[in-house]
């Protein structure tokens, strides 16, 4: 899988957590993001059964990439959350943030559209 679908399936999974009405502190996202471990802790939080998001396509090798990714992200940026992208309630909220943060640095070499 290419890093750029990588993190744009990341991105859909957690909007279908998040269509189903869950939160989670932006706290307990941040210990997450802090120990690698956010997709292990999304699965079990949010089981495919009861939310329909499924994490199971992603192999170790897109999982240390989303993890290390957010983890710069959070060495940058931690305590910022609602300065920089307006989140304050919703950890699941800021890992769309943040990842959406990921794909503007990994391709900001895009050309402008003009």
């Amino acid at each position: 899988m290419r890093k750029s679908t990588t993190i744009t399936q990341f991105i859909q999974e957690i909007s279908v957590i998040l269509d189903n009405g869950n939160s989670r502190s932006i706290e307990e996202t941040c210990r997450h993001i802090e120990d690698k471990k956010v997709i292990n802790w999304l699965e079990g939080e949010f089981p495919t059964q009861e939310t329909g998001a499924d994490f199971s396509m992603f192999q170790d090798k897109h999982r240390k990439y989303i993890h290390n990714s957010l983890e710069i992200i959070w060495g940058a940026y931690a305590g910022d959350e609602r300065r920089k992208w307006g989140i304050t309630n919703n950890g699941l909220c800021l890992l769309i943030s943040w990842a959406t943060e990921i794909i503007r640095q990994d391709f900001n070499k895009d050309d402008f559209i003009e």
